[in-house]
């Protein structure tokens, strides 16, 4: 990236401070799908997973249009309720007058989709509608270049665009390029992908260039001009890829490198120190002293046994040896325990299955918990029963959702502690160090059987915490024996099964989480043509470009208000 583009950055992000601070209404997820049809139009289906606090209603401005109209609205909740389509939008209306109404509201050079908020809280809505002549028929190419995620008053934290025409296979042929945005845009399965690595800040947006051979599309909208003039205009201020250096430049790093060789022979004992600070660092700054053995067992459940917060801290921890990805295991225990799951013996085959229920209720669970949910329940099929080979299976069709999903859990647990005034200016407050000694406490309260047996209350309740936080840190199996010892009656009330049961559910669970593991990856392979270190300006897909992208259709605002 430019370096005056870093400094623009930083000072838009210095002046929103501020705004920030009071911002109430949160994006959490924004799924875009766009449907390519041949005459050039596209079905557009936006799913946006927000909390909301304040305002009457959610807008999305789509300025910039020219020839391009947007028809078809309806828009939907998590409820199932489709909205009434107004004819006109009255943004002066009150609340309740927009409750479970949408419209579009005529703007300069284009629209707002608007729909009531109707409640507040935590919300899904699921907006289609259909873009005319969004592909433009051009003198050499056909062409889509538009902007699907605007800049708007809130940060979102996770945003992907697919792009697809049914019957078409999107290869090496089509060529594709990203602006506006830190994250990427790649090919899968026949279909354009854009993804946020990052959250996106209010400035940021998502603008996609695509190129076609000349005639995959019969579009009514022609412009008489050759792609280069497009692509010309599209990649003024873009990323640039590495450039030679200069010869002076080249010299300074010569005369760098020799003084470099010169302490070369020291590396492998700063190979050796190395690690040794950094896990002292990280001790000293994660749990307030250098020396675990010092930090007393406890009881207590550390920042009142939020799962993603712990997770972050215990993922953060290389001192507590926790496995990968343990948050999915403990995850799904807790969905166990709230209903939302049910784990039992197959008389036939002896094996313990997990089952899903259509309708289960999510009230226990926070939002990333019902997204893992969702995820393992689309892989479970007809029967709503889930293997671990369909998991598997279905993780290779769906690796960007899985990525998404760890990553939001990785930010929304630093969010949790910063919020919770834990973590500030890169290092744990205080406070957030005598929470993360609990965390050692409580781990060494239930290693040790002897402790257990003498201190634990016997409630049901309260082994079954136990048990989540000790998948959280890779002791879930020597616990859950050590409770079965103590007292097997409670143990069968607590986990609603017998001990052997509790074992291969438990083995499952990691499984499930080993699968999360393998597929969280960035698809670096499916980045044909393109460069992740920086914008790729062959249009064969790479890492996305902050700058350029000029020239586009659509943009605008978006906002609640």
């Amino acid at each position: 990236m430019k370096r005056h583009s870093l400094i623009l950055m930083a000072l838009l992000v210095l002046a929103g401070f501020g705004q920030v601070a009071v911002a109430q209404n949160k994006v959490h997820d924004v799924e875009i799908t766009v449907n390519l049809n041949t005459d050039g139009s596209a079905q557009v289906r936006e799913v946006w997973d927000m909390t909301l606090s304040r305002g009457t209603e959610v807008y999305l401005g789509r300025e910039n249009l020219g020839d391009i109209k947007i028809r078809d609205l309806t828009v939907s909740d998590e409820t199932g309720t489709t909205y009434k389509t107004d004819r006109s939008w009255d943004t002066d209306r009150s609340f309740d007058g927009k409750k479970n109404h949408c419209g579009l509201n005529s703007i300069s050079d284009g629209y707002e989709i608007c729909w009531g908020i109707g409640e507040y809280g935590h919300r899904t809505y699921t907006v289609d509608y259909t873009l005319t002549n969004l592909v433009k028929s051009l003198d050499d190419y056909d062409m889509v270049h538009y902007q699907f995620y605007t800049p708007n008053d809130f940060q979102g934290e996770h945003v992907k665009v697919t792009i697809e025409k049914p019957g078409f296979e999107m290869d090496t042929l089509t060529r594709i390029w990203a602006f506006g945005y830190d994250g990427y845009i790649w090919r899968e399965d026949g279909k354009v992908i854009a993804e946020s690595e990052n959250p996106l800040e209010p400035s940021h947006s998502i603008i996609i260039l695509m190129r076609f051979d000349k005639g995959t599309f019969q579009s009514e909208s022609v412009q008489e001009r050759p792609f280069q003039v497009v692509l010309d205009r599209a990649l003024e201020g873009a990323d640039k890829p590495d450039n030679p250096l200069p010869k002076w430049k080249e010299t300074l790093y010569t005369i760098f490198g020799i003084l470099l060789f010169g302490v070369i022979f020291l590396l492998p004992f700063l190979g050796f120190l190395a690690p040794i600070f950094s896990r002292r660092k990280n001790k000293k700054n994660t749990f307030g002293t250098v020396h675990l053995s010092s930090i007393p067992w406890s009881r207590e459940f550390p920042y009142g046994g939020d799962i993603v917060k712990n997770n972050y801290v215990i993922s953060h921890s290389p001192a507590l040896n926790a496995p990968t990805n343990s948050v999915a295991s403990a995850m799904i225990l807790h969905m166990l325990q709230a209903g939302c799951l049910t784990a039992r013996r197959d008389l036939g085959s002896g094996k313990v299955e997990i089952f899903f229920y259509d309708k289960a209720d999510f009230t226990q669970l926070n939002h990333l918990e019902e997204a893992l949910w969702s995820m393992m329940y689309e892989a479970s099929g007809d029967n709503h029963i889930l293997e671990e080979k369909e998991f598997s299976s279905w993780a290779k069709k769906h690796t960007s959702r899985l990525i998404a999903w760890t990553k939001n859990v990785e930010s929304q647990g630093l969010t949790g502690l910063r919020n919770g005034g834990y973590y500030k200016s890169g290092k744990f407050t205080t406070q957030g160090q005598q929470e993360n000694a609990k965390i050692v406490g409580l781990k060494k309260f239930l290693e040790d059987a002897t402790l257990v047996k003498e201190r634990t209350t016997v409630e049901a309740v309260l082994w079954r915490d136990y048990l989540v936080f000790a998948s959280l840190v890779g002791i879930a199996d020597k616990v859950a024996k050590e409770l079965k010892d103590i007292n097997p009656v409670v143990f069968e009330q607590a986990c609603s099964m017998g001990y052997n049961d509790m074992s291969r559910v438990l083995n499952l669970t990691r499984s499930y989480a080993n699968v999360v593991t393998s597929y969280a990856r960035p698809p670096v392979s499916s980045y044909s043509g393109g460069s992740l270190g920086g914008f790729s300006r062959s249009g064969g897909g790479g890492h996305s470009s902050f700058g350029g992208g000029g020239g586009f259709s659509g943009g605008g605002h978006s906002g609640v208000r």
